[in-house]
């Protein structure tokens, strides 16, 4: 595998581990939070992660890569996610909100630091750059629905 394929499939693991990470993000926030209405929203959100993944993993073994099978243990996108327990705690929504919004933001700068890398298909940054512009979109969602949460 040549330099430029090797620094590509680097940056796809990236939004793999990412990706795992929201997933199981997402998953933890719907098994802990009261409202029905906002379980079902964060396992919505977990399984859109899943899907993303999965969309992602093509691109990697065209290029000759290895998926990365685990999360990013260590990585800052998971410490991202870390709070996200301590907030479950508490069981408050808007904390638990912002813990989501937290881990989506950091998301989106891994996203948007692999898409500085030109040399991808454009297939591939066809996908990056749609679900990247599904990260924004969902951390506004999340931040109209904290404000619903605050005002309880």
């Amino acid at each position: 595998m040549d330099t430029v394929s090797n620094e590509q499939t680097k940056g796809l693991n990236k939004l793999i581990t990412t990706l795992y990470d929201g997933e199981k993000g997402y998953k933890e926030a719907a098994e802990e939070v009261d409202s029905v209405s906002l379980a079902t929203k964060f396992r919505e959100l977990s399984q859109q992660r899943y899907n993303f993944g999965h969309e992602i993993k093509p691109f990697i073994t065209q290029l000759g890569g290895k998926v990365d099978k685990g999360g990013s243990t260590g990585a800052a996108l998971h410490r991202a996610w870390i709070d996200i327990k301590s907030a479950l705690a508490t069981q408050d929504e808007a904390s638990v909100l912002q813990e989501c919004i937290r881990g989506d933001e950091s998301a989106a700068e891994t996203y948007r630091d692999v898409l500085k890398d030109t040399s991808y298909s454009s297939d591939a940054r066809q996908v990056i750059t749609r679900q990247l512009e599904t990260f924004e979109r969902t951390v506004a969602e999340l931040k109209q629905l904290k404000m619903t949460y605050k005002n309880v």
